[in-house]
């Protein structure tokens, strides 16, 4: 089921979702448009483009596919799960 007004779900202001910041260094490219080494993090539903989504766009480094602000969102670890000394390794992607 699709999230919609309709159904009771009320989207909540952008600004509190992304920061003004990150939402102005965001090209905001559907994913048929991005390039090699260009971040793919969703950054916006958009139900005219092919997927639905909008990616991020930023540069990235050869070995990863999010822009450094989005790797540190998406590999964060939730601090009531850390325990002292653990050690998450780094995976590569093929």
């Amino acid at each position: 089921m699709r999230l919609s007004a309709s159904n009771g779900y009320e989207p909540r202001n952008l600004k509190t979702i992304m920061p003004e910041n990150v939402r102005l260094t965001s090209r905001d490219v559907p994913l048929i448009q991005l390039g090699v080494h260009q971040c793919r993090f969703p950054v916006s539903e958009d139900p005219s483009v092919p997927g639905g989504y909008r990616f991020c766009a930023g540069a990235t480094s050869p070995d990863r596919v999010y822009c450094d602000h989005h790797h540190t969102i998406v590999t964060a670890v939730d601090p009531r799960r850390a325990r002292p000394g653990l050690q998450i390794p780094q995976r590569r992607a093929a």
